[in-house]
């Protein structure tokens, strides 16, 4: 049995000299996706699904004085947020400097292992905190790595439609974590919780380290290509379908290497992103996305069990619509990959703006109270679409337009994995000030107002910096046109057209 496991474990963990079993497969995109689609939505779910039933938990498991309630409802998401703030960088930056994105994210599993024990054996409050608190510094591991591996493995143009599909799979965890929370421990406990939880965590640490790189594939490419032609010829295919076995050596070992740049410290590169205009304003929207949403999810269980007088089962299933309208986020991404993030993030705060505002209306448990509040979650739900995508997308766009202008700008390590470290950063920011918010706030009327405020003043920054200073990219789409005119002499049917498309081009920024 040993014997067993060992070889199972050589498999899956290949020394240098040995081509992986199932390469092709392990390395493919869609594996690739699928892995950290699983693990983002596995962190967000295991977040969420605590929220609904914090108030009973509080009140019942850990003995907490119902006076305190709202603040302790507050602490929990607080301390996660703080957990992703402090080790976002730091995942970041390693996974840069040691190039393997892979093991980061099995170390961060195995971090939300621990928290989640932690959580389903908290009897004191401080046990309970400190779970939440190793659960965010997991979840930096998945957000930070998780994203730059996607970055590494997907080309530019389709960055934006795998952002929307791991922001899907973010909205659902978000919601449906409520949603099943509440479900679930009405129906059949605590612990029934903690089984869903345990078995996502097996499925989800299978595939981490089933999961290859595309580096990995990269380095053996002319094995595999050499492989293909022999099948080609004899008409055998090797034995995992991929390859003949194990005892070839990698390509890097014997082809000659390229001269790639000099690796720089972190400290240079993290300087060098927080001068780029673009990538402060990708950071501060996604300090406003994170404020918003946390804010909306510390306070609306207790502010439905309070007028509509619901369960924990009701607390979960007020965040269905916003589940629901979640799954469009793919085809926002495919609409970021063909015109860019900026359109979609201003009309989403924009959206969110009047929405924020009018939930302060539904103030009885009648029908048409009901129907009004779920019908305005709907919607909100439609702007979470919108900015999630589009902000994680405009990250990456900034840091590929950096390297396109000035190649090895970041040294040999890259900066994607700082890149994203520093998103998190920003989002773990909101997601501190979003519950700090609701307990400096009088009312959830005040605290909708505001909000809504909020989303309409962000919208002026997306609007003018997201891809670039908008007025200066009409400047130069234009002297481009007139550039192209004066070197045709008069003007002819092509320049027409030439200057047409320009004007095309800037109405679409």
């Amino acid at each position: 049995m040993l014997l067993g496991v060992m070889k199972v474990l050589s498999t899956l963990f290949p020394t240098s000299k040995e081509k992986p079993y199932m390469l092709k497969v392990r390395a493919s995109g869609w594996m690739i996706m699928t892995t950290v689609a699983v693990a983002v939505f596995t962190d967000i779910f295991m977040y969420g699904i605590i929220i609904p039933i914090i108030p009973n938990v509080l009140v019942d498991r850990l003995e907490v004085p119902p006076s305190r309630v709202q603040n302790d409802i507050s602490l929990a998401l607080l301390v996660y947020a703080a957990g992703l703030l402090v080790a976002s960088p730091i995942f970041g930056a390693l996974a840069d400097i040691y190039q393997n994105r892979r093991l980061f994210m099995i170390i961060g599993l195995v971090a939300s292992l621990g928290s989640t024990i932690m959580l389903c054996l908290a009897r004191v409050l401080w046990v309970f905190i400190l779970g939440r608190l190793i659960q965010g510094i997991s979840g930096a591991a998945v957000w930070t790595v998780g994203l730059a591996l996607i970055t590494d493995s997907f080309p530019e143009e389709n960055i934006g439609k795998m952002m929307g599909i791991l922001s899907s799979c973010m909205s659902l965890a978000v919601f449906l974590g409520p949603l099943i929370g509440g479900v679930v421990y009405s129906r059949a406990g605590y612990y029934a919780l903690f089984g869903i939880l345990f078995g996502l965590i097996c499925t989800d640490l299978f595939l981490r380290v089933f999961m290859l790189e595309r580096k990995d594939l990269e380095k053996w490419k002319p094995i595999v290509e050499e492989e293909r032609a022999l099948e080609r010829n004899t008409g055998s295919p090797s034995s995992d379908g991929v390859t003949t076995g194990n005892d070839a050596t990698p390509y890097s070992s014997t082809a000659p290497r390229k001269k790639v740049p000099k690796s720089k410290p972190q400290s240079l590169v993290g300087l060098k992103l927080l001068k780029n205009g673009r990538m402060v304003n990708g950071l501060y929207i996604g300090v406003i996305i994170a404020w918003i949403f946390t804010a909306l999810e510390a306070m609306l269980p207790l502010h439905v069990e309070t007028i509509f007088h619901w369960s924990t089962l009701g607390s979960g299933l007020v965040f269905l619509p916003i589940a629901l309208t979640s799954l469009i986020s793919p085809l926002i991404g495919f609409w970021i990959d063909r015109r860019g993030p900026r359109w979609p993030l201003a009309v989403g705060l924009l959206i969110a703006c009047p929405i924020f505002v009018l939930l302060r209306l539904p103030e009885n448990s009648s029908i048409g109270d009901i129907v009004l509040l779920f019908a305005l979650l709907t919607l909100l739900g439609l702007s979470s679409c919108m900015l999630l995508p589009s902000s994680m997308a405009e990250i990456s766009t900034c840091v590929t337009a950096a390297e396109r202008k000035k190649p090895g700008v970041f040294g040999k390590g890259g900066a994607y994995g700082l890149a994203f470290g520093l998103f998190n950063l920003a989002y773990s920011a909101g997601s501190v000030f979003g519950p700090l918010f609701v307990t400096g706030t009088k009312g959830w009327g005040t605290a909708t107002w505001a909000l809504g405020l909020i989303c309409f003043v962000s919208a002026i920054p997306a609007i003018l910096f997201t891809g670039g200073f908008l007025f200066k990219i009409r400047q130069s789409t234009r002297a481009e046109v007139h550039d192209a005119n004066s070197t045709t002499g008069p003007e002819t049917e092509e320049s027409r057209c030439m200057s047409s498309r320009a004007d095309e081009i800037v109405l679409s920024i």
